[in-house]
């Protein structure tokens, strides 16, 4: 579980990187604040859900291993909640535009991927296939 949580620490670095860069252009760019806050409010409710779903699959990794009979759940209403939650919040309380908070709801989710596959290749890289040493 050593890789699941240097992942998300990574996805956390990343998305807190993605909403400072909309913060920096919120200052350059205000005609267009509309977008760059619905851009951090979808980001943080992406980084809040990536988080609480490492934390979920660490606990069923650990029922698992001792195990348990405790039946558990990966808990999508909860995460989608949070999402919707996001979208009331940037539509009802400010005048964010809505496109913009739900493309930032995929900014954890992209930077697992992202991330993941630059893990992999860097992963294949270190071990070479060929059994023999030939090149």
């Amino acid at each position: 579980m050593d890789d699941l949580s240097a992942h998300l620490k990574a996805v956390t670095r990343v998305t807190f990187l993605f909403m400072s860069l909309c913060c920096i252009a919120w200052a350059l760019l205000p005609d267009y604040e509309s977008w760059w806050g619905g851009l951090m409010i979808g980001g943080a409710a992406s980084l809040v859900n990536a988080r609480l779903l490492g934390w979920k699959v660490t606990k069923i990794g650990a029922n698992a291993a001792v195990q348990g009979t405790k039946r558990m759940n990966i808990g999508f209403f909860t995460r989608a909640c949070i999402a919707l939650l996001a979208v009331v919040i940037a539509t009802q309380t400010y005048t964010f535009q809505l496109s913009a908070t739900v493309a930032g709801l995929f900014v954890a989710q992209l930077a697992t991927l992202i991330l993941g596959f630059l893990s992999r290749r860097k992963l294949m890289a270190s071990n070479p296939t060929d059994e023999r040493g030939e090149k």
